[in-house]
């Protein structure tokens, strides 16, 4: 059998409800690089919040972080990381513009975490580790470092500014996702316009030298959309969201939690 490029989200897909990679899931990818398939690791989360998981499922891949915009591979130093940032001026411009209306905003380059108004009520999504560095303030302070997207909760009656000031004045670089809203606050992540797990996983196809119609992909969230559509077998979780289903090739019966992804895998690869 030819290698395949298996691309697999990590919250909602491959991990369970408490974000733990269970020991059947582990053998199933473990097997199948031994078979010389390409698991990659294409998750929204940063670098530090991933490198754990790519370890526990001893990949020798690149792993994909920040939903496309950045690509490297821990084990091979000779692998050349990829990283799509937005500039500076267009931060201090976006930040500037929105300040009076943040609720909270963070990005994160290496290690560093970046906030602006931090909250203990969204640290889950700092995604901690023991070498994380904090550094709290205005985006626009001079030398800090160009990250690949920005999250940014604002109030929502500010929604309508916020996404037109994006479109018109910052210089066609930028795109959001709107992350959905209650009555108080409107979620947004913002990102450098060519960042997606879709071209991500196209580089990687590329390096390995695989087919394009020997490519699957695993996703349950808004942020998979693009990867799920590209791929030659885009696959969504039953637990997935309504607009990912509908452009996905298959929609499995079981969530994340049910082990959806290795279920299908070893049916796929493994039985005889």
């Amino acid at each position: 059998m030819k290698p395949y490029l298996i691309a697999c989200d990590l919250d909602g897909t491959l991990l369970n409800n408490d974000s733990k990679l269970d020991l059947k899931t582990i053998d199933t990818i473990n097997e199948l690089s031994k078979l010389g398939h390409k698991v990659v690791i294409a998750t929204g989360r940063p670098y530090r919040g991933c490198i754990e998981y790519h370890r526990e499922l001893n990949l020798d891949t690149p792993l994909i972080s920040d939903n496309g915009g950045a690509i490297e591979n821990p084990v091979d130093k000779g692998f050349k990381k990829v990283q799509l940032t937005i500039p500076k001026r267009i931060i201090d411009k976006l930040f500037s513009f929105t300040k009076n209306e943040i609720v909270t905003a963070f990005y994160s380059v290496d290690n560093g975490l970046y906030v602006y108004k931090r909250t203990d009520r969204l640290a889950w999504l700092y995604h901690e580790n023991e070498d994380t560095f904090f550094v709290e303030g205005e985006f626009t302070a001079p030398n800090l470092p160009e990250p690949s997207g920005v999250m940014f909760i604002v109030n929502v009656s500010f929604k309508i500014q916020f996404e037109t000031f994006i479109k018109e004045n910052c210089e066609n670089l930028l795109s959001f996702r709107d992350w959905g809203s209650d009555y108080k606050n409107a979620i947004y992540e913002v990102y450098q316009k060519r960042t997606s797990k879709a071209e991500a996983i196209s580089l990687v196809r590329q390096h390995y030298q695989i087919e394009e119609e020997n490519v699957i992909a695993f996703g349950d969230g808004l942020n998979d959309i693009e990867m799920i559509e590209q791929a030659a077998t885009g696959v969504a979780m039953a637990n997935a969201q309504k607009e990912l289903k509908a452009v996905a090739d298959v929609v499995l019966d079981e969530t994340n939690q049910q082990g959806g992804v290795r279920n299908y895998l070893t049916q796929r690869f493994l039985t005889k």
